[in-house]
């Protein structure tokens, strides 16, 4: 009797959760829909992103290289077996369903972030961030950029790892992992500043990295994995205008080394982790876990090597949440903040076309320097609100 009664409780408590939160959903289900609708008659191109993923999953039917040089797949094995069951399918149909699942993992993992914080507010903190998010994202979302599912998967192992669901944070942040090889940073923040989560972390790392030897003879495997640090080397050294902040410092006129950018990397990276550390003592008003993937968001995207303009989908969420939260505050100044944001990342396009190679042609980072400034300042601020 108690147990049914417990399970009745839970299935109400879930049926009032999603019903409040009815409105976001729409959303991300027109979004969706959209999406779907407009790159229905799209064909394989090297502006088709999913075009990439489904070639890598036919070479790995196949048993081919993945890493070949004039081939552009910048990611781990286990991505191409993940990518195996969409290269199967007819290109259009793959392309559909692999955008629908790219954009319900993305919402799943904003939902879970709007959940960590505040329930109270959390329906219309889900609802504004993803209308923010959608309209942001947009291009991320047409050219069927991984870049979502893994800023959704990201979301959602932060969130369970400040709720105390470990198992459950390791396996999201290990799949975002083997997704793309940008997650690497959030595992390494994860393990630094959620010390119970190591040893399950590596569990799961271990188990989806193994995960191509069931798949594929062992011998192609392991010559994939060693052609990795190539291909990693080889994305970070093309010759292409990345969108990060040592672009941004080329254009205003100077040229780090190689040296320099390790230096910068490096210490940058302890700053992030001490704020982290910072913010789980002091809890933001836009809460710990959103605090903590924003970081590890703003650190990626500024000093990634290989950042471009679609890439910033993940600090979508970010800007979504904190207008929501400056929205319920009735916090103008932090309003004001949000909508220059907003604006310059809408712009981005447009500037980037208008004046290249300047330092318009840089709106992105800019954008991102503004959201990490206002990060550090609420990480920094003595007597910050408690959660």
């Amino acid at each position: 009797m108690s147990i049914g009664e417990a399970v009745a409780r839970r299935a109400q408590a879930v049926q009032l959760r999603l019903g409040s939160d009815r409105g976001a959903w729409i959303v991300w289900a027109c979004f969706a829909l959209v999406t779907v609708i407009v790159r229905l008659d799209s064909v394989p191109s090297v502006e088709n992103v999913f075009a990439i993923y489904r070639d890598a999953g036919l070479r790995w039917f196949d048993g081919q290289d993945l890493y070949p040089a004039q081939f552009r797949f910048n990611y781990f094995p286990p991505s191409a077996v993940l990518f195996a069951a969409w290269s199967s399918l007819p290109f259009q149909l793959g392309g559909a369903l692999w955008r629908i699942a790219n954009i319900a993992v993305f919402a799943f993992g904003v939902w879970k972030i709007s959940r960590a914080h505040d329930e109270s507010h959390s329906s219309t903190r889900f609802l504004i961030a993803s209308v923010v998010t959608v309209i942001l994202s947009d291009s991320a979302a047409r050219h069927g950029q991984m870049t979502l599912a893994m800023a959704g998967l990201m979301m959602a192992a932060v969130a369970d790892a400040e709720r105390g669901a470990l198992w459950r944070a390791a396996f999201y942040a290990a799949l975002a992992v083997a997704f793309k090889p940008l997650a690497a940073v959030l595992v390494l923040l994860l393990f630094a500043i959620y010390p119970r989560v190591g040893w399950r972390m590596a569990i799961a790392l271990a188990v989806l990295f193994l995960l191509p030897f069931v798949f594929q003879h062992p011998d192609y495997v392991w010559r994939q994995w060693a052609a990795v640090p190539a291909m990693l080397a080889t994305r970070a050294g093309q010759p292409y205008e990345w969108q990060h902040v040592f672009t941004l410092f080329g254009t205003l006129g100077w040229t780090a080394t190689s040296a320099q950018e390790a230096v910068i990397r490096g210490v940058s990276a302890v700053f992030v982790l001490f704020l982290c550390w910072r913010v789980r003592q002091r809890a933001p008003v836009v809460g710990v876990a959103l605090a903590v993937y924003a970081l590890a968001t703003c650190y990626i995207l500024l000093f990634g090597s290989g950042t471009e303009r679609n890439t910033y989908a993940m600090m979508t969420p970010v800007v979504g949440f904190v207008a929501a939260t400056a929205w319920d505050a009735d916090d103008r100044p932090l309003l004001v903040l949000m909508g220059a944001v907003m604006a310059i990342m809408l712009l981005s396009n447009a500037l980037q076309h208008a004046f290249p190679h300047t330092v318009l042609a840089m709106a992105k980072p800019i954008a991102c320097l503004m959201l990490g400034a206002w990060l550090v300042r609420i990480a920094l601020k003595p007597g910050v609100d408690p959660a």
